[in-house]
């Protein structure tokens, strides 16, 4: 008979229910805690698209509803140069535990290392190719607040939309769990993330990488984020993402240590290094977003900025608990 630790490292989507269903008794809890009224604004941080670093606050709606919003990026890679991104959103929420949504990436232009040779004899030529989309994502999050804590269980579905070719997609459907805790003090609300999937295309996805490894993996992150004067917010993390077994690696990268090829390998599919985030509110339906990337494992340093629109901006008093 296997040991739980080989059923554990050989099942990470396992490991990960299993540690999220011990916080589901809480639930009930929270829901007792809500008013009768599902249009009360939902008071918990984690209630919003900031959970894995997903986005500004608000693509989530706080109340129950439909919301939906546009993102446009533009992001410059030290291995790969410009790229341009536009991610149009739906979200809904039913409740103050139960939310909803989907997106999907569309480059308006990125560098790659396109194939002008044959599959057999590969001829790789730089050429920055325009609306290239990526993986769509849909996904489903629970809130609940276990022990003092604000905490939030997403798991997320990714579509194969994605060019394999260009580092873009998955080429299969794709999975990742993802566990949030957090705990606000004054104006600092630390917080730490762990989880298990098979794509890295689904963790972090506000910083977009110039590759997507493809395999079971376990992911973890550790940091803060810090509410400044005039609504702005901040967030520094420290990351993580361990390959459990052998890992496909697809990349359209010009240069660097990702090349424009699938391998199967376990160091090649790690990462880890740190991310910080600036959100700053233009209007009530806009927000300004910029982001600094520094990958310790590749040696590579991302940085970037967005506007996201939103169709229907969030309460003025996100941390009113209804």
């Amino acid at each position: 008979m296997p040991s739980p630790w080989t059923v554990c490292r050989s099942h990470p989507a396992i490991t990960a229910l299993a540690l999220s269903l011990v916080f589901l008794p809480t639930l009930a809890n929270a829901q007792a805690l809500a008013t009768g009224s599902l249009s009360g604004i939902v008071g918990s941080r984690t209630a919003s698209a900031t959970t894995n670093d997903a986005g500004p606050s608000g693509i989530i709606p706080f109340a129950q509803g439909f919301n939906a919003s546009l993102g446009a990026s533009t992001q410059y890679d030290s291995g790969n140069g410009w790229a341009t991104i536009l991610t149009p959103g739906l979200a809904y929420r039913f409740n103050p535990i139960l939310s909803i949504n989907t997106s999907v990436p569309i480059y308006a232009s990125i560098n790659v290392e396109a194939n002008t040779g044959t599959k057999s004899k590969p001829v790789y030529t730089p050429a920055t190719e325009h609306a290239v989309f990526g993986d769509a994502s849909l996904a489903a999050s629970l809130a609940a607040h276990p022990f003092l804590l604000d905490y939030n269980a997403t798991f997320t579905l990714g579509l194969p939309s994605g060019n394999t070719a260009y580092g873009l997609g998955a080429g299969k459907p794709t999975y990742d769990l993802n566990n949030h805790f957090e705990k606000s003090f004054g104006i600092f609300s630390p917080d730490i993330e762990f989880g298990a999937g098979s794509s890295s295309n689904l963790v972090r996805p506000r910083v977009r990488k110039t590759y997507t490894s493809v395999g079971a993996l376990a992911h973890f992150q550790a940091g803060t984020s810090i509410d400044l004067p005039f609504n702005l917010s901040f967030e520094a993390d420290a990351y993580e993402l361990l390959p459990l077994n052998s890992s496909t690696v697809y990349s359209g990268a010009r240069s660097g240590k990702k090349k424009a090829t699938a391998t199967s390998a376990t160091d090649t599919a790690e990462d880890n290094g740190f991310t910080t985030s600036v959100d700053i509110p233009v209007s009530s339906r806009t927000a300004l977003s910029s982001f600094y990337d520094r990958s310790i494992r590749n040696a590579d340093d991302t940085v970037g900025l967005s506007l996201t629109f939103l169709l229907k901006p969030p309460p003025k008093t996100a941390e009113t608990i209804h």
